[in-house]
């Protein structure tokens, strides 16, 4: 898992020409005989796949890409239709080896399409939307949600992914396709950005195995949130409120967690949310702690930081490292790191940022 592209598809498109000798077949409304069926061999990165959420492979399992939607564009404007939405979109699922189906043919002409694919997908919703410059699928992204603390990756919000035709993290290199250029390399790349909290305590805390279990952590300040669209050329995110200051909250719901000893953090709180720009406002950050097996006696303790001040790039993951003491929580330092890379991998500290 050292590598930061997520999916990589190999995609074939077949032409069997059915009929010869047509003239004008570029003509705009023309649809020529020939169907061309996608036919998908799949090259996956290692690593974990393990949960419902947080994405790294394709495949059957629950928690890999086992479907995408595809739909193709005049390549002209990247967004006017390049045929009928019965002709020019279809479900692509995932069986035994590798195998890929579509759920119906598209054709190919020779005129250039551009190529636009995303997860998660269903046959009941492969409609997009032309916005006049892309095609766009609508998305949810609760300001609330909850997590395993057993593992960083099954947590309750979707990890939307958009096709690239490069494998750089981020990256939102066009694909085109046409009759003659039909096997195209499709990179899924995520369009949400992690993060990851860990918590140690402090020097000369004495830890406390019944009371410290962490409930949730709360982040308010400039982040986005609710229904949006995914932008299928680049993975950007449009939401129909501005970024006011909100509260995303990071609940456990199963397996709470205790803070780890002096040196060795541990994982106690992760999530999926919007990338962000640059901003200058402070951020008020609540955990809530208490016994494991009931809420009767847990406590909220803030902290207000600029730690968060950094843009949250999609595709990135950010760990924020937080200090327990008896009465307080400081945040130490966030680690960037790309989204399938170890704890070992290489990684930007950030130390907070004084004054």
């Amino acid at each position: 898992m050292n590598c930061n592209l997520s999916i990589s598809i190999r995609s074939f498109l077949v032409c069997t020409l059915l009929l010869a000798g047509c003239t004008d077949r570029d003509a705009p409304g023309f649809e020529e005989a020939a169907t061309i069926p996608l036919q998908l061999m799949v090259n996956t990165v290692s690593g974990s796949a393990d949960t419902r959420s947080v994405v790294s492979q394709t495949g059957t399992p629950a928690g890999q890409v086992g479907a995408i939607g595809v739909c193709l564009a005049l390549a002209s404007d990247g967004h006017s239709a390049y045929a009928t939405p019965e002709a020019s979109s279809t479900l692509f699922t995932v069986s035994g080896s590798d195998v890929w189906t579509a759920s119906r043919p598209v054709n190919l002409r020779s005129v250039q399409a551009r190529l636009y694919a995303w997860y998660p997908a269903d046959e009941s919703n492969l409609a997009t939307v032309d916005n006049g410059t892309t095609r766009t699928v609508a998305i949810t992204l609760p300001a609330s949600q909850t997590f395993d603390g057993a593992n960083a990756t099954d947590c309750s919000q979707t990890d939307y992914l958009y096709g690239s035709a490069s494998a750089t993290a981020g990256d939102a290199t066009s694909i085109t396709v046409n009759r003659d250029n039909n096997n195209p390399m499709i990179y899924l790349q995520h369009a949400l950005t992690r993060l990851i909290f860990t918590i140690e305590y402090k020097a000369g805390r004495v830890p406390d195995s019944e009371y410290d279990w962490v409930k949730s952590i709360s982040l308010e300040g400039p982040f986005r949130a609710g229904a949006g669209t995914l932008q299928l050329n680049d993975g950007t995110l449009a939401f129909s409120s501005s970024a006011t200051p909100v509260t995303l909250t990071f609940s456990v719901a199963q397996n709470p967690q205790l803070p780890g000893d002096i040196g060795t953090p541990a994982r106690v709180a992760y999530g999926l949310v919007a990338p962000k720009g640059a901003t200058a406002q402070s951020v008020t950050v609540k955990l809530v702690l208490g016994q494991k097996s009931t809420s009767a006696n847990d406590r909220t303790l803030t902290a207000t930081t600029n730690l968060f001040n950094a843009e949250w790039a999609k595709g990135n993951s950010y760990t924020y490292k937080l200090l327990l003491d008896k009465n307080d929580i400081t945040i130490k330092s966030v680690s960037i790191k790309g989204w399938t890379d170890v704890s070992s991998g290489s990684s930007t500290e950030v130390p907070p940022v004084v004054g």
